[in-house]
């Protein structure tokens, strides 16, 4: 693969090959961006590209090092991914002691840490020390969504690189062409910046399933049954995805709650969810604009209690009780 194919980053992938050719990589980057907006793949990019034999900005893909970065098993690339809820500093202290030695096969080390703003204040201290004294040659790249939540010493020890996103209409433009149901591509494209990751959304069954769910979840919310906790339990934390799935069914039903909020407030060529529109409309008039603001702020709240790993049936529950209570 080379540079020029990444066309949705495109300005990320021009600064990268130029560091390359002009003989001007830098000992650290920090990749920032939303979710999906191809921050890992490009990592990988930057990585074949500076332990490719053969390369001359692009990598060539024919090579040993090449193959074996595909393979995901190349000596000298080094990849560090949470251990449950965030980055140890054994990890960290492990990756220091994998470079204690120059490369195996290159002429340099790369390491990739996923979830920077994840790492623990013991790794991270422990990895500024590692960025201030670099063994060899070394290059560090860290991906983060979060790029507020890292240490400062750390951050400008880094070049900040910042992911665009592709426009939303864009995306859509392109899966409607594809022949995805509208519905589907545009919730898709708004719960992730990535066109290959909301492709592989509007493909899969469990996507459109959890769209179902929010939808009678918030029926049964304005209800305001009991059996809203049944829905929970028996259909949205044991469905396919598990705990995994959760972010996603969380944005969905916050854009569920925009929509009303669209309606209501007469801009409903924005909607999302355009073949609902009866239902959208039904519980628009329910709905206070004040309630539907509220229940937005509720869902992004659940969803970052989630993500600090708070106990995914407690929040959702938590949830519930307070979008019944309005």
């Amino acid at each position: 693969m080379e540079w020029k194919d990444f066309t949705e980053q495109y300005k990320v992938a021009a600064i990268l090959k130029n560091s390359i050719v002009n003989e001007r990589v830098a000992h650290a980057y920090l990749f920032a961006g939303s979710h999906g907006v191809g921050k890992k793949k490009l990592a990988i990019q930057f990585a074949k590209s500076l332990l490719c034999q053969q390369s001359q900005g692009d990598p060539c893909d024919s090579c040993h090092h090449c193959h074996r970065i595909d393979s995901g098993n190349h000596p000298d690339l080094h990849t560090v991914s949470l251990d449950g809820a965030s980055i140890k500093i054994d990890q960290i202290r492990q990756l220091q002691k994998s470079f204690s030695f120059r490369a195996v096969e290159s002429p340099r080390n790369v390491y990739i840490i996923e979830h920077a703003d994840k790492m623990t204040v013991q790794a991270a201290n422990s990895l500024l020390k590692f960025l201030e004294e670099p063994t060899y040659q070394v290059t560090a790249i860290l991906l983060t969504e979060y790029p507020s939540q890292i240490l400062p010493t750390i951050l400008s020890r880094c070049q900040i690189i910042q992911f665009d996103e592709l426009a939303f209409e864009k995306r859509v433009d392109i899966l409607k062409v594809e022949g995805f149901y509208e519905p589907l591509v545009r919730n898709a494209c708004k719960v992730t910046a990535d066109l290959g990751q909301a492709r592989e959304l509007c493909q899969s069954d469990w996507f459109a399933q959890y769209r179902n769910l929010v939808i009678q979840l918030t029926e049964d919310i304005l209800e305001k049954g009991s059996y809203v906790l049944v829905t929970l339990q028996e259909k949205i934390l044991k469905a396919e995805q598990g705990n995994q799935g959760l972010p996603f069914m969380l944005d969905l039903l916050m854009y569920w709650y925009r929509d009303i909020l669209l309606f209501q407030i007469d801009r409903k060529n924005e909607l999302l969810n355009i073949d609902q529109m009866e239902t959208i409309q039904r519980q628009a008039l329910r709905c206070s604009k004040k309630w539907v603001m509220k229940g937005i702020e509720v869902v992004m709240e659940t969803k970052e209690r989630i993500r600090r790993h708070t106990n995914p049936q407690l929040s959702l529950e938590r949830m519930v009780i307070q979008l019944q209570e309005g």
